[in-house]
């Protein structure tokens, strides 16, 4: 009897996996697909030939369709994190602090390496935290002095205690560095043409002060007045920390608490600071139409799925441009096809210019100024970028990161697109992981301006 009973189980044991395995293979996604929830694409199935089979490579592919492909992976991951994440002892702070992962872009061109020996990844010179005495750099001369001495610059977050803790921390030799592409940059501009520099911090700097402004009274910055000291007469260095101080004070939602970027209010406040420290009178983004997306969980939270952070669930906020807009990608100076300016097809921030596409990229706002102008950046410039319009006839976007950019796609340098594009000013608007000390600072720009 019970021999009888182990083959009946075993028996109907291998029907139902069986007939789990005939479902999948006839019913699942053959096809890779592009997962938001999980930051990457799913595998596909692999294809079938001879050569597959020697290679020994059909083996892995196969499998990593079956898990990838799985009926109701998704709430199978999520609980699965939600249980190990029950005994996690970090905290949430700690968790908003951990790096992030950038959206996914699927690549319209074949991306060459834009220098072979590039690092893979950029790196931002974060140091310990220390506690120090209030102390500002307040002018280009005390900063010159900080240069010349040989002594680094920092970040630092002020405590309501008086005392202060030091977040991030560059040398001299690194913001000299970056002083020298900055110039070398600003002097492809015509006469009157201006350079506006912007190093932004990242959400896990950001929400150091903004999620704590009970026990934080503020923040401040070294690293621009002394960059400043460095540049040519037509560049302006900006702050963000400048910028965003009081709105943060007064609970603006400057940053998503989820992801590594700023909203969409806060790319606003930034080009809205650098555009009237040009002269321009700017528009108030209550003129904006104005759409939200609740509950998005952005690239903090995708790179441990910590159901911790499910309780800070973002909303993205999207502002539509003023006048019709286009996008188009740009290689040789030529409009090659049509993107998106806001993508409603995204609920995350891919709804921003439908994420990264390069070479280079055009948004045309319908506007006629007789200027047009190149915003150089990283992911932080999609957000951003829309609210030149109403001040440009043309604005030029490029990111010079491996995943979007290739001499050979673009066809020619910086300066030859300046040349061709009538370009008018540059904008430089970078993460602080793409910024002062990166590889992309000190290597990639200089490369490709030629």
């Amino acid at each position: 009897m019970r021999r009888k009973l182990t083959f009946l189980v075993t028996f109907w044991w291998v029907i139902l996996c069986g007939a789990l395995g005939a479902c999948l293979l006839l019913f699942a996604n053959k096809q890779p697909v592009v997962s938001n929830d999980e930051n990457r694409t799913l595998s596909g199935m692999p294809g079938f030939s001879i050569q597959i089979i020697k290679e020994g490579s059909f083996d892995e592919s196969f499998e990593n369709f079956l898990c990838d492909q799985f009926f109701l992976r998704g709430d199978i991951v999520d609980l699965s994190n939600t249980v190990k994440h029950l005994f996690s002892v970090l905290t949430t702070d700690e968790l908003l602090r951990e790096e992030s992962e950038e959206a996914f872009v699927p690549a319209l061109i074949e991306a060459d390496s834009a220098i072979e020996e590039s690092e893979t990844a950029d790196q931002t010179q974060t140091s310990p935290e220390t506690q120090a005495e209030p102390e500002e750099t307040e002018s280009r001369q005390a900063a010159a002095a900080v240069s010349a001495s040989g002594d680094s610059v920092g970040v630092w977050l002020d405590h309501s205690d008086g005392s202060r803790t030091q977040l991030l921390s560059y040398s001299s030799e690194d913001v000299r560095k970056a002083a020298e592409s900055i110039n070398d940059y600003a002097a492809l501009l015509p006469e009157n043409g201006r350079m506006n520099v912007l190093f932004v911090p990242r959400a896990q700097t950001v929400n150091r002060f903004a999620l704590h402004t009970d026990t934080e009274s503020g923040w401040s910055s070294d690293v621009e007045p002394m960059l400043m000291a460095d540049v040519s007469g037509n560049v302006t260095v900006f702050s963000a920390y400048d910028i965003f101080k009081e709105p943060i004070r007064n609970g603006e939602y400057v940053y998503f608490r989820t992801d590594h970027h700023w909203t969409a209010r806060g790319a606003y406040l930034a080009a809205d600071a650098m555009l009237k420290e040009a002269g321009y009178q700017t528009i108030p983004l209550a003129d904006y139409t104005e759409k939200s997306m609740e509950g998005y969980l952005g690239s903090i939270y995708l790179h441990g799925r910590n159901a911790k952070l499910k309780e800070l669930a973002d909303t993205i906020e999207v502002f539509y441009p003023l006048l019709p807009a286009k996008s188009y990608r740009v290689s040789n100076a030529y409009k090659k096809g049509e993107l998106p300016v806001i993508d409603d097809t995204q609920t995350n921030y891919l709804v921003f210019l439908g994420g990264t596409h390069g070479p280079y990229r055009l948004l045309e706002g319908g506007y006629h100024t007789g200027r047009n102008m190149l915003l150089i950046c990283d992911s932080f410039g999609n957000s951003i970028a829309p609210f030149f319009l109403p001040y440009y006839d043309n604005v030029y976007l490029v990111d010079f990161r491996d995943a979007y950019y290739s001499r050979e796609a673009a066809e020619a340098g910086v300066a030859e697109y300046v040349k061709r594009c009538d370009i008018s000013d540059i904008y430089l608007v970078l993460s602080e992981t793409n910024g002062i000390g990166t590889n992309y600072i000190n290597r990639i720009m200089p490369y490709n301006i030629n």
